[in-house]
């Protein structure tokens, strides 16, 4: 196998990072990362560990599609990360 393929799954993991780093400085210190169904926010979380979620998600998901046995649900994880951070600044700007 060719050593960029090893690390092509990886780059959701830092697109998602960079991400995270333009939600310190635009997220307020307390993330809503829950809407009940009255539309309002239901659930909050420290800015720190709603953005390392995401990121983290990520990072598991390029493991699993750098690792070739589960390909399928490694990119399945990867688009679950990138819609979590999608959400999480939809939410919160």
């Amino acid at each position: 196998m060719k050593k960029w393929k090893l690390y092509l799954p990886f780059l959701p993991v830092v697109i998602l990072a960079i991400a995270a780093v333009a939600g310190w400085f635009l997220l307020p210190p307390e993330v809503v990362v829950q809407i009940g169904a009255d539309g309002k926010p239901s659930n909050t979380m420290p800015k720190l560990a709603g953005l390392l979620v995401p990121v983290a998600l990520a990072a598991l998901g390029g493991s699993f599609v750098a690792a070739e046995k589960r390909r399928s649900a490694g990119v399945v994880v990867i688009v679950v990360a990138a819609a979590v951070m999608v959400l999480l600044f939809a939410w919160n700007l």
